[in-house]
């Protein structure tokens, strides 16, 4: 069986986003609201996050698949924890987002660059998909506790994908590791790398927003 981690890189952010906290702390705040400060700064914290868990979750993937003289487990559970925290941190992240988006006091250089397009993971698609796959995961402790996990129920979320038959040798097959899934829910890696993508994209302009004097 050959194995095929379909995780996309993301190359972008490689050093988070310094240029916000270095303005934050030697220039000023995107704000004189203490509100719309916090849920900057939550949301520019939690996308450096979700990257962080991202690449740490694809790299422990991949170390289990390449991984030939043992069973290496703990490589996979450590995959699957940081995917968990990714999505966490993602679902948290958007919900400042649009709560600061449509703030009210919101200064109006900064209105302009987080509405003048709609991003894709606010979208009610992409938000439901990845708030109900996130509810799943944080919602298993409770079943375990009151016993109403059933047997080959999951009790973990998944990095999986489809097994099909190699393109050119006989009695080989190719396992396709492209998406995360848990009970009846699933998440797309190539989803999950364009939304982070996106949302790398905003926290920039946060960052490279400059208040008035």
């Amino acid at each position: 069986m050959y194995v095929s981690i379909e995780a996309p890189e993301i190359n972008e952010y490689p050093n988070g986003f310094s240029q916000y906290w270095l303005k934050v702390l030697f220039i000023g705040s995107v704000s004189f609201n203490f509100q719309i400060n916090a849920l900057a700064t939550t949301y520019v914290r939690l996308v450096e996050a979700a990257l962080v868990e991202y690449h740490l979750g694809q790299s422990k993937l991949k170390e289990f698949w390449s991984t030939h003289t043992s069973l290496n487990l703990a490589a996979m559970h450590r995959a699957v924890s940081h995917f968990e925290s990714c999505l966490s941190d993602m679902h948290r992240a958007i919900n400042c987002f649009t709560r600061l988006r449509r703030h009210k006091d919101l200064p109006e250089g900064l209105r302009l660059a987080l509405n003048e397009e709609k991003p894709r993971f606010v979208a009610d698609q992409s938000s439901d998909q990845l708030r109900d796959i996130r509810n799943e995961i944080h919602h298993l402790e409770e079943l375990v506790m009151d016993g109403r996990l059933q047997e080959r129920q999951a009790i973990a979320l998944k990095p999986v994908g489809p097994e099909t038959p190699h393109p050119t040798e006989s009695n080989q097959t190719v396992k396709t590791n492209d998406r995360l899934v848990i009970a009846q829910r699933e998440l797309q890696f190539s989803s999950l790398a364009t939304w982070l993508t996106e949302m790398g994209r905003f926290a920039e302009k946060i960052a490279a927003y400059q208040a008035p004097g």
